[in-house]
């Protein structure tokens, strides 16, 4: 499946048409392409497009959507691996789960991807909600 116009309109930051979108019923949260996709929200989340993120979360993108099957990333693990501490604390607020169980839980990835890319103000944050 290819990227929908709202993943492109997100993934190219075009604020004013993912409003459009989302004001003429696109959908939120459609599934990443298979391939390296993504979600509206988690091209949001890694290019660290905040005002983006606000609106999509707004009119109700899953802040915790599974990524693509191949080279995804969840918002949360997009916004540590690039160093975007404002989209991580943003998407922590707005209920990211680091606690979900599984092969590799959200919360692991996401550490190793901030620390691989010496993003330590991301690591230490993540870490401070994990407890």
């Amino acid at each position: 499946m290819p990227h929908t116009p709202l993943q492109m309109a997100s993934r190219d930051g075009s604020k004013e048409i993912v409003e459009l979108l989302l004001e003429h019923g696109a959908e939120v949260n459609a599934p990443p392409a298979k391939n390296f996709g993504a979600t509206a929200l988690q091209f949001a989340a890694i290019k660290g497009l905040l005002g983006i993120a606000h609106l999509l979360l707004e009119y109700g993108a899953d802040v915790n959507a599974p990524p693509a099957e191949v080279g995804g990333r969840t918002a949360l693990e997009g916004a540590a691996e690039h160093g975007r501490i404002d989209m991580v604390q943003l998407l922590l607020n707005a209920g990211a789960n680091i606690f979900q169980e599984g092969e590799e839980a959200q919360y692991e990835s996401a550490i190793s991807r901030a620390s691989q890319n010496g993003h330590h103000a991301v690591r230490r944050l993540l870490e401070s909600y994990h407890g």
